[in-house]
């Protein structure tokens, strides 16, 4: 009686074996096989390249990443957009006088957004005018700066400030005083996502303060009604030293938390069997793309990733 009862014990313990094994998940045999890149004109009318992929095998559920930004696998536990480049670029013009170095271009991490000579004189500020092209004198037309990169004098979790001064010396012994005008300004944030702009002439709110005697109607540091900035020396008083600045409001410079990474559901589990996917590219280069694939169930989820090389010429 004993084996016969520890038999049947046995039997249900296989039968429960075979039951367990029936109902697990099973990783789906699912694969990328190819791809073949051809070049169309999307519905909005634009030239694409079409990427087909093709697949052997199945699965419940399909997810996909082109490996364009915002749609990678590698970012799918989260991305932070750092700032790549810091963009400047402004105009200039030069009329009359004969003093030179007179305009400086100057930025600062450390001033701290008192607006007066001695807070700031306090501050620390990099002179960064030979990275750009001045005007030359009673040149007929603004010359642009070139637009350069100043990333390298950010300093991560300081504001940052963007200054013109203007030194206009005893004009007997240093010659007449020049007339610089500042004009186009431009100072531009650069990301994985493009440009952002973080202020042009008018919107980079100029703080003018000058040191000396400037007693002289207009003189000094003066913004025009066109929005240009204006600097010259005393034109009575003219054996004054002055000292003019333009300085910008503070500009916060900071990562930026994206969040994950978002595939793109191209299989569920009602749909049927998939042999092939489209994608449009826009752009050229070579691109890491990744297909989810899995199988789910009351007992638990199995899945595989499936990654393949892209070129898009």
């Amino acid at each position: 009686m004993k084996l016969k009862y520890i038999a049947i014990v046995l039997c249900l313990g296989i039968v429960a074996a075979a039951c367990g094994e029936k109902d697990a998940v099973v990783a789906p045999d699912f694969n990328v096989t190819g791809y073949e890149v051809t070049a169309i004109t999307d519905s909005a009318g634009n030239a694409v390249n079409q990427v087909t992929f093709s697949f052997s095998g199945d699965a419940q559920i399909i997810s996909f990443y082109s490996g364009v930004l915002g749609n990678d696998y590698d970012y799918r536990e989260g991305r932070t957009l750092d700032i790549n480049a810091i963009l400047s670029s402004f105009s200039t013009t030069l009329n009359n006088g004969a003093q030179e170095d007179q305009l400086s271009v100057l930025v600062s991490s450390d001033f701290n957004g008192t607006y007066d000579i001695g807070n700031i004189r306090a501050a620390t500020w990099t002179d960064i005018t030979g990275r750009f092209t001045l005007n030359t004198r009673n040149a007929s037309a603004s010359l642009p700066s070139g637009t350069k990169d100043i990333k390298d004098l950010h300093v991560e979790g300081k504001p940052f400030y963007y200054a013109f001064r203007y030194v206009c010396k005893p004009q007997s012994e240093f010659g007449a005083n020049s007339t610089w005008r500042i004009r186009a300004f431009s100072l531009e944030s650069q990301t994985d996502l493009g440009n952002a702009s973080l202020a042009t002439l008018t919107n980079a709110d100029w703080h003018l303060v000058n040191e000396g005697s400037i007693v002289d109607p207009n003189r000094g540091a003066v913004i025009e009604s066109s929005g240009a900035i204006r600097f010259n020396g005393n034109h009575l008083n003219k054996e004054v030293e002055t000292e003019s600045w333009a300085i910008s409001k503070g500009f916060e410079l900071t990562k930026t938390d994206m969040g994950p990474d978002r595939p793109i559901a191209i299989k569920s589990v009602i749909n049927p069997r998939l042999t092939t996917y489209a994608f449009n590219y826009t752009t050229a280069g070579t691109y890491k793309v990744a297909f989810v694939a899995s199988n789910t169930s009351y007992e638990g989820h199995s899945g595989v990733v499936r990654e393949i090389e892209v070129k898009i010429p």
